[in-house]
């Protein structure tokens, strides 16, 4: 019988030791005072599947949070949250601004502005939330979404 490699899912770091501070005479002096005995323990790190795992990209968002203000970003929160497991969210502009409790031109704006920095795509009364920002489900997942994305609203643009 052939012998299989087998990738191991945990990877040893070595050793660690924790201590814990005296808060107090961090507080009134600045120095670092350990209290009791140090603790060793081994570290590792164990590598798991993103099945499930819903996959936040924090990067392309910090740019567009600053645009985005206050009812904004009620707005994109709302889709974020809203979508569905094919990271699409069927709604009108009316009725998203009803459920977020802004204006329509607020939400008319937030589309556009997302629109252009290429986070989202629409089409008549849908949005679909691009796959790196936010996706669920195995890695393979995260390319099907992104060529389901490419295509979603192509037809209006």
């Amino acid at each position: 019988m052939p012998k299989y490699h087998r990738e191991t899912k945990t990877i040893y770091q070595g050793k660690e030791m924790w201590v814990q501070v005296d808060p107090q005479a961090l507080q009134e002096t600045g120095e670092i005072r350990t209290v009791g005995e140090p603790v060793v323990a081994d570290a590792s790190i164990t590598k798991c599947d993103r099945n499930g795992f819903e996959i936040t990209y924090l990067a392309y968002l910090f740019d567009v949070f600053d645009q985005l203000g206050g009812q904004k970003y009620k707005v994109f929160k709302y889709i974020v949250e809203h979508k569905s497991a094919d990271n699409t969210l069927i709604i009108t502009n009316r009725k998203l601004a009803e459920k977020c409790g802004v204006s329509t031109q607020t939400v008319y704006e937030c589309i556009k502005l997302l629109k252009e920095k290429g986070l989202i795509a629409t089409t008549t009364g849908a949005i679909m939330v691009l796959p790196k920002i936010a996706h669920r489900g195995k890695a393979g997942r995260e390319q099907f979404l992104m060529h389901k994305f490419e295509e979603f609203g192509s037809d209006t643009d």
